[in-house]
């Protein structure tokens, strides 16, 4: 592979859009569009065949000749065998039908049936794609990418709780602080405003600091008004 875009987004100003699950180019410029897909509906022989032609459009310069289009392959990774012929893979190819022969435009279909696995390499990885525990997957690949995914998705759900715990104690020792500054009777001008904010802004008393900003009168009376 040369180039991989993860939800490529594939515009047409002329109808429908897409938004491609895996987009891939290799080193001799053929195109990959992997997607995967749970219900039979979102897998349709139709989808296919727009999502290779909406392919097609984006490859093709204005004037540039057609035989520029590079092989292109849809693959579709379902969870079902949607054409419940028991295949794991099954090839979708364009012939000529009075000679049997293939039509050769470049274009091919995949679906991979991750339902059926059978004892082989891509059996095994239908195997790992039904595996929770990225620790039993036989893919090295696969194995590593999962358990990275799941540990950041633990990382968010443990960073917002701590994040809560942190501001709990922040707020703890911020009170703290000012009733230990009260009780010393804090002269310094710069300490004094910076508790006096403190606490205007714990109260949400926001008009007050604004107010206070520009009236001394009204700074001195809420200084006053907490002991400061």
């Amino acid at each position: 592979m040369k180039k991989q875009y993860v939800q490529k987004d594939l515009p047409n100003l002329y109808g429908h859009s897409l938004l491609l699950d895996c987009f891939c180019e290799d080193d001799q410029g053929n195109s990959y569009n992997i997607e995967i897909q749970n219900t039979s509906k979102d897998a349709g022989p139709k989808r296919a065949r727009y999502h290779a032609a909406l392919l097609d459009i984006h490859y093709l310069g204005k004037g540039e000749d057609f035989t520029h289009l590079p092989e292109s392959y849809i693959i579709f990774i379902t969870d079902k065998d949607i054409f419940k012929a028991k295949k794991q893979l099954y090839h979708i190819e364009r012939k000529i039908e009075e000679i049997g022969a293939g039509f050769q435009d470049g274009s091919h279909i995949l679906y991979f049936n991750t339902d059926c696995k059978e004892d082989n390499a891509l059996g095994n990885l239908a195997k790992d794609f039904h595996r929770e525990n990225p620790e039993e997957m036989q893919s090295k690949i696969l194995s590593e990418r999962v358990a990275l995914l799941k540990s950041r998705r633990l990382d968010k759900k443990g960073e917002k709780k701590m994040n809560i715990v942190l501001e709990q104690y922040r707020q703890k020792a911020f009170r703290e602080g000012i009733e230990e500054g009260m009780e010393k009777g804090v002269e310094s001008g710069k300490q004094r405003m910076a508790l006096l904010m403190g606490i205007l802004a714990e109260k949400g008393r926001v008009e007050d600091i604004k107010k206070a900003a520009g009236d001394k009168l009204y700074l001195e009376s809420l200084l006053s008004e907490f002991g400061l």
